[in-house]
C-alpha cells in the first residue's frame, strides 16, 4: 500500500489528498532538468492549460518513466479500490505569469470542477467515484506560486457539495471565462445568487505548498483552481487522469497512445513496460480471458524480446 489508510480517507472525504516521496529523487532531478533544459528551446508555457501537443504522454522521453511510474498507478489503483483502471490523460506543461486580466488566461483562474471537459455526464454520488485526477509538481510551489487551490468537503463545506453541480463557467449555459475576475464579474452582472455561491467558495479554499516531486490526487468533483505564479518563475507539473475501465463515458483526453507506433521509440517502451503500465493503457492484465496461448505468441512475433511469462502463468492459474 502506497496511500496510508488516513490519505486514502481524506480522498474519499474531502476529495484530495497530498503524496510525498512517491518517486525517486533522481528521476524527479533528471526530469526537470529536462524541462527546464528545453523550455530555454521551446516555450513550455500557454495561456491555459497543457503543452498544445509538445509533451503529451508517450513522450519517449524520461517524463514517461513519471506517467506510467508503478507505483502511481498502484496509487490509483488503491484510491479506485479497483486494478481495472486506465489512464486517459496525461501532459507536462510549464505556467508563467504575464496573461492576468485576460478571459481567457489562466493565471488566477476561476473555481470550478474538472468533470466539465472530462466527461459530457455529470459526476456520480460522492460516495462512489470513477476517477482520479492527479497532478504531479515538478516545482516547489513555495519558490514558484502557481499552487492549486482546493475547497475540501467537510461540515462546514457541506452546502457547496450538494448536487447538480452546476455553479460555475461553461456549465449550464453559463458562459465560459478561465480568468477568475472575469468569471465573478460575469455572474455578479447575469447571476447573481451564483455570484454569491462562488464568493463563498472562495473564502473557503486552502493552498497546499507541494514541494518538488510531491503528488496532488483530487477527484473530477473537487472545488479548485490554479493561482498565479509569481513573476519571472515558471511552474511544471505533470497532469494525469486515470478512470475506472467500465466508465467508458469519462473521454479519453490524449490523442490515442498507439499514434506515434512505426518508428521503433514506442515499441521498446512497450517492451519495457509491465504489465500493470500495460494494462493502463488497456493491454488486458494476466489472467484476462482475452489471453491465450496463441495470442502471446503473436505477441513475441510483434515485439521481439518482450516478456510473456506473467500472461502465461495467469492463462495456467485459470484452467489449473
Amino acid at each position: 500500500m502506497f496511500l496510508s489508510p488516513e490519505q486514502q480517507k481524506q480522498w474519499r472525504e474531502q476529495g484530495f489528498t497530498l503524496k510525498s516521496n512517491l518517486f525517486e529523487p533522481e528521476l524527479i532531478n533528471q526530469s526537470v532538468s529536462y524541462l527546464e533544459e528545453i523550455h530555454q528551446q521551446n516555450k513550455l508555457t500557454c495561456l491555459d492549460f497543457g503543452s498544445n501537443g509538445k509533451l503529451e504522454f508517450p513522450c519517449l522521453n524520461i517524463l514517461d518513466e513519471i506517467s506510467i511510474h508503478n507505483r502511481l498507478i498502484c496509487c490509483a489503483q488503491e484510491l479506485l479500490e479497483t486494478k481495472d483502471i486506465l489512464l486517459t490523460q496525461c501532459d507536462t506543461w510549464g505556467k508563467e505569469r504575464h496573461h492576468i486580466g485576460q478571459h481567457f488566461s489562466n493565471d488566477d483562474q476561476r473555481i470550478h470542477m474538472d468533470y466539465g471537459n472530462n466527461t459530457f455526464l455529470h459526476p456520480p454520488k460522492w460516495e462512489q467515484p470513477e476517477v482520479v485526477s492527479i497532478i504531479i509538481y515538478l516545482s516547489d510551489i513555495s519558490q514558484t506560486g502557481g499552487g492549486t487551490a482546493v475547497v475540501p468537503k467537510n461540515d462546514k463545506t457541506q452546502q457547496f457539495y450538494n448536487r447538480p453541480y452546476l455553479n460555475m463557467p461553461g456549465i449550464h449555459n453559463y458562459s465560459f471565462f478561465n480568468d477568475r475576475q472575469h468569471a465573478e464579474n460575469y455572474f455578479q452582472r447575469e447571476h447573481s445568487e451564483v455570484f454569491h455561491f462562488r464568493q463563498k467558495l472562495y473564502q473557503h479554499e486552502i493552498i497546499p505548498q507541494p514541494q518538488k516531486g510531491d503528488i496532488l490526487f483530487y477527484r473530477l468533483d473537487l472545488w479548485h483552481r490554479g493561482t498565479p505564479v509569481k513573476i519571472g518563475q515558471v511552474r511544471f507539473v505533470m497532469n494525469l487522469v486515470f478512470k475506472k475501465k467500465e466508465c467508458f463515458w469519462i473521454n479519453h483526453w490524449n490523442p490515442g497512445w498507439t499514434k506515434k507506433l512505426y518508428y521503433g521509440e514506442l515499441e521498446k517502451l512497450f517492451i519495457k513496460m509491465t504489465p500493470r503500465q500495460r494494462g493502463v493503457l488497456g493491454i488486458p492484465l494476466p489472467g484476462d480471458p482475452y489471453w491465450t496461448f496463441e495470442k502471446l505468441d503473436y505477441l513475441k512475433d510483434r515485439y521481439p524480446g518482450i516478456n510473456v511469462l506473467p500472461y502465461i502463468q495467469g492463462i495456467i492459474e485459470k484452467i489449473s
